[in-house]
């Protein structure tokens, strides 16, 4: 790093500091702040005192380490020290390569996310959560959908275009003026805390009405929703080390499954919802993790087609490529970043686990699963010339809900690919995946691809 960029790195917002000396872990984190292009500061955890805390005290992650000498119960008080200095930072920590998972309660508070050596090593997952956590606290929402003169039951935010950081302009169980209003209306753009999703729900549903313009907040509101249980659930179900206890869990899952209800009852209006879904979100963490869309493409198709359940198309979507984060990172890179959404040949093996890995990770976690949701999981790259993986299941066994969420998914793909080059619409995008498909013969049968042509127009 330059001098000049030293200089300048803590006007920006910190998002990563990282308490350790250890190369190995240091070289691996600086691949995801040289990618990124994360802000970030690294020091021993012994000077971490109170004359270095003032400049550190806004970092929204900090990286520590367990050294491999060192017991569970005092790494576990180091980690409380810094949850104190640090009460607004989310912590990640690094085990040491010999402990065992059932020893690790000492590490369980919320803030705190436990990775292992082959975790942070080897997979996507600290990736995901420095993304997460430096990159996707916040959704942006429009100035235009709140009412002045309303009392406002969570906090709006700014962000300032120098630092980067969020600046709250309308506060929690305040009454939002007119002239607080339209001076907030002139900033680029508002955001809201990802974690009060639920409540903004509850004022769009209050405030608009289920039809027209009202329609399309709500259908907004409810996906912004949808993608924040889905994270909720993600914060236990990827890493192995998270188990708050099987009622949290189901809790959060039955939470996710009453939103893709509230969800699916819009749908089948006549609504033309695919663009307002793909413009909701935006950065680098919605690259990394496609699941709230590929799961909502499916089941607009399967409520319009009337192909297949929607709901268990939605939340089999959700679910289906948890897997991808337990295998090599390479490989579930070339799959999310390449064109074509494949990977290379002598990646072709492990990447032909990740359904199984889906499936086993939600049930060892003891996700309440359906039978139905279950066959989908492991049938998404399953296909109608029986070549497809991880089982060569025959083509008359595989759901329709499976087929369903593989043609979304190539829908996904094409949005982050031919629409962003080109700028066609949806209608012609979705026009010309069905034609390839229809014409190759291979993934889909002719009968699924007939019957639903009419819901892609």
């Amino acid at each position: 790093m330059t001098d000049t960029r030293a200089q300048t790195l803590f006007r920006q917002k910190l998002e990563l500091l990282i308490l350790s000396e250890d190369e190995a872990i240091l070289n691996r984190a600086r691949e995801v702040i040289s990618r990124h292009y994360l802000t970030f500061k690294q020091m021993p955890y012994s000077e971490l005192d109170s004359s270095s805390r003032s400049e550190l005290m806004r970092a929204q992650m900090v990286l520590m380490v367990q050294e491999e000498s060192e017991d569970l119960s005092a790494f576990a008080a180091r980690v409380d020290q810094v949850l104190n200095l640090f009460p607004r930072s989310r912590i990640v920590t690094v085990m040491a390569a010999s402990l065992s998972r059932e020893n690790l309660e000492g590490t369980q508070n919320p803030r705190v996310t436990p990775l292992s050596q082959s975790e942070f090593n080897r997979t996507l997952k600290f990736e995901y959560i420095c993304l997460y956590r430096c990159r996707a606290q916040y959704f942006e929402i429009q100035i235009g959908d709140l009412f002045p003169m309303t009392t406002m039951a969570f906090p709006v935010f700014v962000r300032m275009p120098l630092n980067q950081r969020y600046l709250a302009v309308v506060y929690s169980n305040s009454v939002l003026s007119d002239e607080r209003f339209q001076r907030v209306g002139k900033a680029e753009s508002t955001f809201i805390q990802n974690r009060d999703s639920e409540k903004y729900l509850d004022y769009i549903t209050t405030y608009y009405d289920t039809s027209g313009r009202g329609l399309r907040k709500r259908a907004r509101a409810l996906f912004l929703s949808l993608c924040h249980g889905a994270l909720h659930l993600n914060e236990i179900l990827l890493f192995d080390f998270k188990s708050p206890g099987p009622e949290a869990f189901r809790a959060r899952y039955e939470a996710l499954q009453k939103t893709a209800t509230d969800l699916l009852h819009l749908l089948g209006t006549e609504e033309d919802l695919w663009d307002l879904f793909r413009e909701v979100l935006k950065g680098e963490f919605y690259e990394l993790w496609r699941a709230p869309w590929i799961a909502v493409y499916g089941a607009m198709i399967a409520k319009k087609s009337g192909q297949g359940d929607p709901l268990t198309v939605l939340m089999a979507g959700l679910l289906t490529d948890v897997g991808l984060f337990d295998i090599d990172d390479q490989i579930s890179r070339e799959f999310l970043t390449s064109e074509s959404r494949t990977v290379l040949e002598e990646q072709q093996r492990e990447f032909n686990n990740h359904p199984i890995l889906s499936l086993n990770r939600s049930l060892i976690k003891g996700l309440p699963l359906s039978e139905e949701i279950k066959a989908v999981m492991v049938c998404t790259h399953e296909r109608f010339d029986e070549k497809g993986f991880p089982n060569q299941v025959p083509a008359d066994k595989i759901p329709v809900e499976a087929y369903i969420l593989q043609f979304a998914e190539k829908i996904d793909q094409g949005v982050l690919t031919t629409m962003k080059k080109n700028g066609v619409g949806f209608r012609f995008l979705k026009e010309k995946i069905w034609e390839a498909e229809n014409n190759a013969g291979t993934t889909f049968s002719p009968a699924f691809l007939a019957a639903i042509a009419e819901s892609l127009l």
